[in-house]
């Protein structure tokens, strides 16, 4: 009887073409051979499909699935409901990793007996490596309540002490784990056991929320201070489409407040623990960003129809209790000013500061 893999590789693909065979190769040239890989095509429209295919034929180890685009939450949950091994990584199509990646990968979370694996990556831009990022993570061992405590804070969000920190001046206070579920392997059985899936309504976020859910159920996770994904910039991503799109940031961005509430809800019931404060700062800087993106001149829309659908956003139940009890704390006079012009309800004044700051091709920069 044919034993099941020991690691299923998920890939969600949507017009690839150019960078799905790097990809494919080098996840078969791993020097851990004990694998599955399960591609679910969202509905290409390029030669994607066909190179999936020529892939499946080339090797048994490899499962297509075609479907009709819904995005890449639905993708992901396809694979998913199929994957059969006990771990599981989550790639992306235009993306590639090192050979040793999957040796490396299973070694540390058996000889740790962990749930989970977080490693670092390479900002690869036109066959370069432009950027190394390392965990943050100081230990490479992290268990029970400290997942939680230490773990968790570093992926949902922004609370309201790092902002305080950022606008008293230090200089990496905002700065967060990339919540990209291709810098971690997991254990198959802990999402099976626990029903996780992506959220299908997510546009942006989806990963966190996964993520977050994830490490909340786990018992044990490990850190490995190496590099082993490539994470490849182009401009016709998914994501950098999307941010080019201020509609679709607004709306993004009110979806995934809606999720973490309901993620935070649902931790409160299984771990007895309230994630509130490590996320609650996120909804301030998102005015704040969200305001530095409609204030963008946007063809067809005058810049007080903008304005309004920016309020949306700051009126949200959720964002105007963050900014009812956020206290902005002394420090850099300049950076305090949107928080207290956002406390003081001073929205319109706010936005017509943005807007100047824009006009001066002024960067905001958490």
């Amino acid at each position: 009887m044919k034993k099941d893999p020991l690691i299923s590789v998920i890939i969600p693909v949507y017009n690839v073409e150019n960078y799905l065979e790097k990809c494919l190769d080098s996840i078969l040239a791993q020097t851990f051979q004990d694998f599955n890989v399960y591609i679910v095509d969202d509905g290409s429209t390029d030669k994607t499909g066909d190179i999936c295919d020529e892939y499946g034929k080339k090797d048994q180890r490899i499962t297509v699935i075609h479907k009709k685009n819904e995005g890449v939450s639905v993708a992901r949950n396809t694979a998913i409901e199929l994957a059969t091994g006990d771990y599981f990584l989550f790639f992306d199509g235009d993306d590639h990793v090192r050979p040793e990646c999957l040796e490396e990968l299973y070694e540390t979370i058996t000889y740790q007996k962990a749930d989970a694996v977080l490693y670092g990556y390479y900002l690869e831009k036109d066959g370069v490596v432009v950027q190394t990022h390392l965990p943050q993570m100081k230990k490479s061992q992290y268990e029970g309540k400290e997942i939680m405590t230490d773990l968790v804070p570093r992926f949902i969000g922004v609370s309201f002490r790092d902002i305080k920190r950022w606008i008293q001046g230090e200089k990496d206070a905002l700065k967060k784990e990339n919540t990209a579920l291709w810098r971690s392997m997991v254990k198959g059985d802990l999402i099976r056991r626990n029903n996780i899936r992506f959220k299908p309504q997510l546009r942006v976020g989806e990963d966190t929320c996964f993520t977050t859910e994830y490490l909340s159920c786990a018992k044990r996770c490990a850190v490995i201070h190496k590099c082993y994904y490539y994470l490849v910039v182009r401009n016709t991503s998914t994501i950098f489409v999307y941010e080019k799109d201020p509609y679709a940031i607004l709306k993004g961005k009110i979806d995934l407040l809606t999720a973490r509430r309901e993620l935070t809800e649902r931790i409160k019931i299984h771990r007895s623990f309230d994630i509130e404060k490590y996320w609650y700062g996120t909804l301030i800087m998102s005015c704040i960003q969200l305001a530095f993106f409609m204030t963008r001149k946007e063809k067809g829309r005058s810049w007080m129809e903008n304005y309004r659908n920016w309020k949306t956003y700051v009126e949200q139940k959720e964002v105007q209790n963050a900014i009812k009890t956020f206290n902005v704390p002394s420090g850099n006079k300049i950076k305090a000013i949107p928080f207290y012009l956002l406390k003081y309800k001073k929205y319109y004044t706010l936005y017509c500061c943005i807007t100047i700051l824009q006009l001066c091709h002024y960067e905001f920069k958490r």
